[in-house]
Formats: C-alpha cells, sequence, structure tokens
C-alpha cells in the first residue's frame, strides 16, 4: 500500500477521534469519580486497566509500583506515553462549583477533581492508543509503524508528591527503559521542552533546652534561625540563571520546632523550597546554601522523600527533581510540531513549564528526550476550578494517536 500523506492520515484520525468522543468521555468521568490521592490509586490504576484491555492493548499490566500500563505495538523502539492518576488534595469542598468527585458537563467543559491535573491527560493518552489501533485495522500496518515501534502508555502514580519516582522505578526496576516520554500534563494543545527542577532543603539550628520560666539558662534555636532565614531569603537575586527559564528561586515554606511551648526549643528546622534552572545538581544547591547558613551556626541538608505506593513498595530517595531542556530542534519537537499541522493546518507554539513534573526523571536524570502535550490549561491545575475542555480534549487523542507515524518517518532507515 502507498504511503499515505500525513494530512490525508490527520483526516482519519481525526474522525475516529470525534467517533470515540463519548467511550473517552465516559471514562473519564470515571477516573474523576474516583478519589486517588499520592499512594492510594489503586482503584484509578484498575478502572485504567480495565480500559486499556476494552480498548485492545496488546499487553496490559500493573508493574511493580503500581502503574497501569499497556502495550500497541512489537517494535524495539518505545515511546512511552505518561500521565498521573493522583491528584492534589482537596483543601475545602465549600471553595468548588461543583463537588470535587462529581464530574459535571457544562457546555463543552467538564469539571472536576484531576480534570486538569491529569486525569484528563490519561483519558487523552489511552483514547490517542484506541484511536492509533483503530486506524491500523482500518489501513494495515503502514510503513511497519507497528514492527518498529511499541507505544507503552502508562497511568502513572505518585507524581503529586514525588515526581519521576514511579517512572525511575519502571525503568529501573522493572527494566523498561523508553526510547522518548511524551507527558500529558497540562500544555493548552502547544509543546513543553523542558520545566524547572525543584528540590527541598532542610536547614536547622541547635540551642540548648530550658524551662520558659528561666529563659537565661537556655539557647533558644528559634531566635539562632531568625537571621539565617533572611539570608535565606536573601540569596534570591543570586541563584543560577537560565537564558530560557530564568533565575530559580527559593523560599522558605515551614518552620518546626520542639512541641513543648513551655520551653525554650533545643532546635528548630526550616523547609526551603528550592526552584532549579537545569544544570544545578544536588551538590551545587547544598554547597551555595551552606556557604550562607554555616557561618550563622546552621546545618543544611536535603531530605529523604518517604514514598510507599498503593502496592506497599517503598521507593523512598532524596527530596531532588532536576530542570531539564530539549533542544529546539531536537526530532521529537519537530515531530510534535508536524503531527499538529497534519491535524490542524498550524504548528503549535513551544514553550517551558515552570513547575515540575515526571520529567524530572525521564530527561533530567535518565536522559531520555521527553516532550510534553496535553488538552489541559494551567491557569486550572490545582485550583477549585478544576476542568478540561472536551474539544481540546479530543484533539489531544488525535494528536496522540497520529505522533507515531510522524516520529517514525523521522527516523533514519
Amino acid at each position: 500500500m502507498p504511503i499515505l500523506d500525513l494530512r490525508e492520515l490527520a483526516g482519519h484520525i481525526s474522525a475516529l477521534s470525534e467517533i470515540m468522543a463519548g467511550r473517552q468521555a465516559r471514562f473519564l468521568v470515571d477516573l474523576i469519580r474516583i478519589r486517588s490521592y499520592t499512594g492510594q490509586e489503586r482503584p484509578a490504576v484498575e478502572r485504567t486497566l480495565e480500559e486499556l484491555r476494552a480498548i485492545g492493548c496488546d499487553d496490559v499490566w500493573m508493574d511493580s509500583a503500581g502503574n497501569a500500563l499497556g502495550r500497541i505495538g512489537r517494535g524495539p523502539r518505545v515511546l512511552l506515553y505518561n500521565a498521573h492518576l493522583d491528584t492534589n488534595e482537596v483543601a475545602d469542598e465549600r471553595e468548588w462549583p461543583h463537588p470535587p468527585l462529581e464530574p459535571v458537563v457544562e457546555g463543552d467543559t467538564m469539571f472536576g477533581l484531576g480534570a486538569s491535573d491529569c486525569k484528563a491527560g490519561v483519558a487523552a493518552i489511552v483514547y490517542g492508543a484506541a484511536i492509533l489501533k483503530k486506524t491500523f485495522e482500518v489501513f494495515g500496518d503502514l510503513e511497519g509503524l507497528f514492527e518498529s515501534l511499541s507505544v507503552v502508555v502508562m497511568g502513572a502514580t505518585l507524581e503529586e508528591d514525588a515526581e519521576g519516582f514511579a517512572l525511575r522505578s519502571l525503568v529501573e526496576r522493572d527494566g523498561l527503559r523508553p526510547d522518548v516520554v511524551l507527558l500529558a500534563e497540562a500544555t493548552d494543545l502547544t509543546l513543553r521542552r523542558g520545566q524547572r527542577g525543584r528540590c527541598e532543603v532542610r536547614v536547622r539550628t541547635e540551642g540548648r533546652a530550658a524551662h520558659a520560666s528561666q529563659p537565661h539558662l537556655g539557647e533558644n534555636a528559634i531566635l539562632k534561625m531568625l537571621p539565617v532565614v533572611s539570608a535565606l531569603e536573601g540569596m534570591n537575586g543570586s541563584l543560577p540563571v537560565d537564558p530560557v527559564f530564568g533565575a530559580g528561586n527559593q523560599v522558605v515554606t515551614m518552620i518546626e520546632g520542639p512541641h513543648t511551648p513551655n520551653s525554650v526549643p533545643s532546635w528548630c528546622e526550616v523547609a526551603v523550597d528550592r526552584r532549579l534552572v537545569p544544570g544545578e545538581t544536588a551538590e551545587s544547591v547544598l554547597t551555595g546554601i551552606r556557604s550562607v547558613v554555616e557561618p550563622l551556626g546552621a546545618r543544611a541538608r536535603i531530605p529523604e522523600q518517604p514514598v510507599l505506593t498503593h502496592t506497599g513498595l517503598r521507593l523512598d530517595g532524596p527530596a531532588f527533581y532536576p530542570g531539564w531542556l530539549l533542544p529546539e530542534t531536537d526530532p521529537l519537537v519537530t515531530a510534535g510540531q508536524a503531527t499538529a499541522a497534519a491535524l490542524w493546518g498550524t504548528e503549535p507554539a513551544v514553550g517551558v513549564w515552570r513547575f515540575s513534573t515526571d520529567g524530572a526523571y525521564s530527561a533530567g536524570v535518565a536522559g531520555i528526550p521527553t516532550l510534553g502535550f496535553g488538552p489541559q490549561e494551567e491557569k486550572y491545575v490545582h485550583t477549585a476550578q478544576d476542568q478540561v475542555d472536551l474539544g481540546k480534549l479530543r484533539k489531544a487523542a488525535a494528536w496522540y494517536a497520529l505522533f507515531p507515524v510522524a516520529y517514525n518517518r523521522q527516523q533514519p532507515g
């Protein structure tokens, strides 16, 4: 069969996306109805596995970290589609226009917890795979796509609290290393080729306990912390600068001490949220902070992030999530642009995320080329207005269905 023009194939895929739109929306409704806070994702994982079986994946499984996975194709090069099933926790349901776990559709917009971060992304990649499989049932395996590629869909866990830890487990523990990673986080149908990283730093001062009635006998660790906090805040403006991401920043976000209100505190510890630019390492961050706080009598460390999966597996690791940046000329970016141009007649804008994603591991640690594309809008992420445009969701599914063809055509041979 002759090679189809990408735009002709895009027309068939767009039509299939409209045909499957009802199933896709019902799947997203089911996901939103399931409360799936980090570490409590099992029911959402099981529902995703059910949908992956229903769309006809060649293999469907749950890995040791409890991620939902489905594969289409048998080729050696692996394209991993990643979107996470865990959500941010709801602080006050009274702030929400609709109950968070009761999805509501108004016009072509679906409201509900996780719609923008990142259950609509899960629905996009699952139905991208469904459309891709149906397309090649109609046209056959054009250009031997499934002989050269495998598309693996990942309903990921743990991302909200420990981005990349579940993906790290898939790669390093279970041995599935993709050639490229696509992240269906919020991009509003544009492309993201990088992100700022983040890390947590704990800074501690030590004092000497005494009864509060005789404070002169003690040494107040909170008072010792005051100049340290000022020094930490004063580092802003002199942190590393990147031409794309701008300057890094850090904020003191928490303060802790002994829970004894009638005693002079013997210790005080603050948490610092540090936002990173690509190239910063755990060592470089600590070296900079220690140079400022140690002369003031404080110590700094990057703590271990405690991570327990819903399968009972511990994945604890340093609370350090590096930034990353894909070159503008990378074939992954070019393929993403070609996919959108074939579908909609125009290339999407290319930008970067200010927040952190599972790309902190795939690109930041493992060096796997990573690109972001999703239907959600960043302004609704972690807000009571959590929502997704269903028209954009249909478009995202079509993009994920066509992308492997555009990507495969760029490969040598």
